[in-house]
């Protein structure tokens, strides 16, 4: 049964997943820093650099060393690696597998006003920058002098007089990109607010259906547990999780990195003097087999240990888990396990080989993994129910087609302003979703009066027609305006750019928009028309 809360827990398993990986991640960085071979490398490199750029003799001795250190210390960091792997088992067995109720609330954080990527405000011109120096008397004394510098100054002038208008224009955009920016981070905060609120009503409900043993919650809750659990970088964390109600079983289909993705291809590494590169001395092929062997019946018994260990309210008495590996677009069974809690409860996992407590249950192992050779697994899992970063990925850009129609006439008010029009606010039109406005351009050369014409497409499909472009024309040549700006959030039908190419109508369609609102208020925008529409905020 949907009890609305699915897509909730399955977005805060996999925010558990990337904060595990990180942390992970984090933790082996520390330990790869602690190695002797890595300081070696750092002493070695900062030796290197610091040696007399004329001793020739010294640069080539300290190059040579720093170079060996480089190819110990990948050596040592391949090594950690593969010491890592070994301890996938005994590093789950000692982890605190509580799970505090706050961390799956959500905390109503207002976002930071970001004005690191605002437009920059130009330095202001002072004349005495851009003044031609004044010739002294015997010099003015020549003929011609005084015309020449005379002219100088004249250029001058109009350099210092442009680049003043350049100054004026940086303040503008930049304060107008500011009041765009003000305006998405006032919905940012109501947005982050609301989302906050539903995501705690979806873990509120959650926290009830999985006391009462229901079959989404139990299997998000699976989700959850194992997607806490950290492992190395190469493990993605995928899983499809099934809980069948009346057996109490909760079948595990868990996806594993392949042998090239899982174990260093090489350990040693050695420094090619002729070629001046850092080669690997590929490992033992049966030695690498070995190792991932290991990193799959680890898996399996730590993720059966963190499922039945984290289930204090003993909804789960089986699990069935699968282990699957991928090439190209297919997955292959490599164990697979079906074992109740009472016959795992039996076995110290502390104790004893991996192998020998996977063999007592009755696991069944692919004798090849390396070789992805499959095994039939106890139990199908359905596969398909995997659930990725892209399944629960919430597109929390600025979004121009949520906003209401007074926020969005100020975002595109502001936008006209950072391009330096002046003039009356937009106004609504004669169509639904149209704004209108007879801005006026005070550039000297290009300026003038300028017709302007926004139209918010709420259909998908929809393209603006060439009807509107004549309309515009028609309006244009009406007042005598210098040019046009014709603006659409979605996209122009077949034949209106010809149209307005030789017309000095500016066309700025969906994608224009929101580059215009990166470049002017470092605004990340989309102009995504929402699925849903709530009559009640109909625009215009």
């Amino acid at each position: 049964m949907n009890r609305g809360f699915e897509s909730t827990i399955d977005r805060l398993a996999r925010e558990f997943w990337r904060a595990a990986s990180t942390r992970e991640q984090h933790h082996a960085q520390t330990q790869a820093r602690s190695l002797a071979e890595i300081r070696a490398l750092d002493q070695a490199q900062r030796e290197w650099d610091e040696a007399p750029a004329d001793d020739a003799a010294a640069r080539e001795r300290l190059h040579l060393a720093w170079r060996q250190a480089e190819a110990a210390a990948q050596g040592a960091r391949a090594k950690l690696e593969v010491a890592r792997l070994e301890r996938l088992l005994a590093d789950g067995l000692a982890r605190d597998l509580r799970i505090p109720p706050a961390d799956l609330r959500a905390r109503s954080t207002p976002p930071v006003l970001d004005t690191r990527h605002l437009p920059k405000v130009l330095p202001k011109p002072e004349w005495e920058t851009f003044a031609p120096e004044k010739p002294g008397r015997f010099a003015l004394a020549m003929p011609g002098a005084s015309g020449r510098y005379e002219q100088a100054v004249a250029k001058a002038r109009s350099e210092f007089v442009h680049a003043e208008r350049e100054y004026e224009a940086s303040k503008i955009r930049r304060t107008q990109g500011s009041m765009i920016l003000q305006i998405a981070q006032q919905k940012a905060t109501e947005a982050a607010r609301a989302e906050s609120a539903r995501h705690n009503a979806a873990v509120a409900d959650f926290e009830g259906a999985l006391l009462r043993g229901e079959a989404s919650a139990v299997t998000r809750y699976a989700r959850i547990v194992l997607s806490r659990s950290p492992y190395p970088e190469a493990f993605t964390q995928t899983l499809a999780a099934h809980y069948v109600e009346n057996h109490k079983l909760l079948a595990i289909g868990y996806d594993v990195p392949t042998l090239d993705a899982a174990v260093p291809v090489a350990l040693d590494y050695h420094y090619n003097t002729a070629e001046d590169t850092v080669q690997g001395v590929p490992a033992g092929d049966a030695m690498r087999a070995q190792v991932y062997a290991g990193v799959l019946r680890q898996i399996v018994l730590r993720s059966l240990y963190e499922l039945f260990a984290a289930d204090p309210l003993r909804h789960v008495d089986a699990v069935v888990f699968n282990a699957y590996a991928s090439e190209s677009d297919q997955r292959v069974c490599l164990a697979s396990v079906h074992v109740s809690r009472a016959d795992f409860a039996a076995r110290v996992l502390a104790e004893g080989d991996p192998a020998t407590h996977l063999a007592a249950l009755g696991a069944r192992l692919s004798a090849h993994p390396e070789a992805l050779q499959a095994v039939s697994p106890v139990a199908g899992v359905d596969m398909t129910q995997v659930v990725t970063d892209a399944d629960v990925a919430i597109d929390r850009r600025f979004n121009l087609m949520t906003l209401n129609d007074r926020d969005f006439t100020q975002v595109m008010f502001h936008l006209l302003r950072s391009h330096g029009f002046e003039g009356p606010p937009l106004l609504p039109g004669e169509q639904e979703g149209m704004l209108i406005c007879r801005a006026w351009d005070p550039h000297p050369i290009f300026g003038g009066e300028v017709v302007v014409h926004v139209f918010r497409e709420m259909n998908p499909s929809a393209r603006l027609e060439i009807a509107a472009a004549r309309a515009m024309l028609a309006e244009m040549q009406q007042i005598g305006a210098a040019r046009g700006m014709l603006i659409t959030t979605g996209a122009f039908d077949d034949g209106v750019e010809e149209f307005a190419r030789d017309r000095r109508i500016e066309l700025l369609c969906g994608h224009h928009l929101v580059f215009q609102l990166k470049e002017n208020a470092g605004v990340d925008a989309s102009v995504v028309v929402p699925e849903t529409r709530d009559t009640a905020a109909a625009l215009f």
